[in-house]
């Protein structure tokens, strides 16, 4: 049977720059008139900024001084504040005040703009009404959403809020048309602000204005355009170069989290092409680096999530490939421990339960393999109960309906081994309902059809199960259990010359198949 393990595959919260992708030749700012709630007018600079990074936004905080995220501007290029009418053009003199660790500046620029009034942001709520403002992919647009949540150590808002590239330096606005925060990163399903009291801080430290030219030779500035050439680089799936722009940003700035754990991604992404290649060394020791990227980033923001989360797959990737059982059941408990980190962080998060589901399938597979059936079977129990959560949280996902069929197959053949021929039964029959519901949500989904077979041959049903491995095997001809299978199947049938070749073509596909 198939497991399905989904890490985090999206560029989350410090990774994941809000450019969208236009590339004009300088960068020009634009400012429209908005409406709050209430009703009211201001005439507010929302900016629009475009430049070699793409399009942003940001907004005045005093008559002539714009804040948006570092990020933005500090590409070097021409920087130019436009009015949304074209009326009135502004141009930024340099800059008056910088904060790298929140990813904040404020523009100084020539005549005057109309403030936007700064809230409190201590007193945000959890729950509260918001609304960000700005130009995703371009365009002008307000999106509604509410707080979810606060970050302990910085103070960062995490919202539910709808954002998109473009919204960098957006300003968050409450329902009494005050800004809360300011837009700086996503992390899907949330979008996190840097809080108006930051800015608040920074704002009065401003000092004499420091030309842009000067200011983004200054190390932490030019680790901040290294990084994110880097997160360019891994979009583009060339890691190896990302990877290069990251040491350079780490040797400008050591306390730089975001390049630390930007590398680490891209070495995971490495050591899988690796281990695809099948070059196991290679991949195990950047599935390695990569955990200690992660772990340096944790160091330096230790509620950040999504490096947990990472370096749990990093740690589960080495477990699968370790061949010493002892130091694979450390990496599925280290794995384990720090999915178990990220569900305390955040518990409404889906993947983190569906991948600490499967690690706990692994690490019980290994414990029957060594007749501990009693600690398997807890563990198997666990699994089925995280997926089970998984699946609450996110129910149009197939990933977690696998998984948890998977765990129930494995702990119906541990019942069958004890005589509970009944007991057993059950749960091969849930592992059949949940395969099928995997399916319904995605009928192109291989595993969910070869583990549905694989349960229906442990209940009799041999010709059924032929029919599903017959479509795994058409969505996915190259996965020899599906093969072995297959042949198993039919040899229960007594068809035993086609079984044969089952068995023949698995073989060539993967001369270990059929070991467990």
């Amino acid at each position: 049977m198939k497991q399905n393990t989904k890490f985090s595959v999206g560029l989350p919260v410090i990774l994941c720059l809000l450019f969208s992708c236009a590339r004009p030749p300088q960068q020009i700012i634009e400012t429209s008139q908005v409406v709050s709630e209430s009703g009211s007018t201001r005439d507010f600079a929302v900016i629009r900024m475009e430049g070699e990074f793409g399009v942003a936004s940001g907004f005045f905080v005093d008559q002539d001084k714009i804040a948006t995220n570092i990020h933005v501007v500090a590409y070097p290029s021409v920087i130019f504040a436009r009015s949304f009418d074209q009326k009135t053009i502004w141009r930024v003199e340099g800059i008056t005040a910088f904060d790298v660790k929140n990813d904040l500046v404020i523009l100084k620029v020539s005549g005057t703009g109309a403030p936007f009034p700064l809230a409190d942001s201590d007193t945000v709520k959890i729950g509260d009404t918001v609304m960000t403002i700005g130009y995703p992919n371009g365009d002008y647009k307000i999106t509604k959403g509410t707080v979810y949540g606060v970050r302990g150590s910085d103070k960062w808002l995490q919202m539910r809020v709808r954002i998109s590239p473009g919204n960098s330096g957006s300003p968050v606005i409450n329902n009494k048309g005050q800004v809360i925060g300011i837009v700086s990163a996503i992390e899907e399903p949330y979008s996190y602000a840097i809080p108006s009291n930051t800015l608040k801080a920074l704002l009065a430290q401003s000092g004499p204005t420091e030309p842009l030219v000067q200011w983004r030779k200054r190390e932490p500035i030019r680790a901040a355009v290294y990084a994110s050439q880097g997160i360019s680089k891994i979009r583009a799936n060339r890691y190896a170069e990302a990877i290069a722009n990251f040491d350079k940003a780490i040797e400008l700035n050591l306390e730089k989290a975001d390049a630390y754990y930007n590398r680490g991604l891209a070495k995971f992404r490495l050591g899988d092409l690796a281990s695809t290649q099948g070059n196991t060394e290679k991949a195990r020791q950047l599935y390695e680096a990569g955990i200690e990227d992660s772990t340096q980033a944790i160091t330096l923001i230790p509620e950040d999530v999504f490096a947990y989360h990472n370096r749990a797959g990093g740690k589960f990737r080495l477990a699968q490939s370790e061949t010493d059982i002892g130091k694979a059941q450390q990496y599925y408990q280290d794995a384990i421990d720090d999915w178990t980190q990220v569900i305390k962080l955040n518990s409404e998060l889906a993947d983190p339960y569906n991948n600490r589901g499967i690690a706990k399938v692994n690490f019980g597979e290994s414990k029957a393999d060594q007749g501990d059936i009693s600690a398997a079977q807890e563990l198997y129990v666990a699994a089925i109960q995280d997926c089970t959560q998984a699946i609450h949280l996110n129910p149009e996902n197939p990933d977690p309906y696998i998984n948890r069929g998977y765990a129930q197959f494995r702990h119906g053949k541990t019942k069958l081994d004890q005589g509970d021929t009944v007991g057993a039964q059950t749960l091969y029959i849930a592992a059949v309902q949940d395969s099928t519901q995997a399916i319904q949500l995605n009928p192109e989904n291989a595993a969910a059809y070869g583990n549905r077979g694989v349960a229906k041959v442990a209940l009799g049903n041999a010709e059924g199960a032929i029919e599903d491995f017959d479509a795994a095997i058409r969505l996915n001809p190259k996965e020899a259990e599906y093969f072995h299978e297959r042949g198993l199947a039919k040899e229960a049938l007594g068809q035993t010359e086609a079984a044969k070749a089952d068995f023949q073509k698995a073989k060539e596909l993967d001369p270990n198949v059929g070991q467990r």
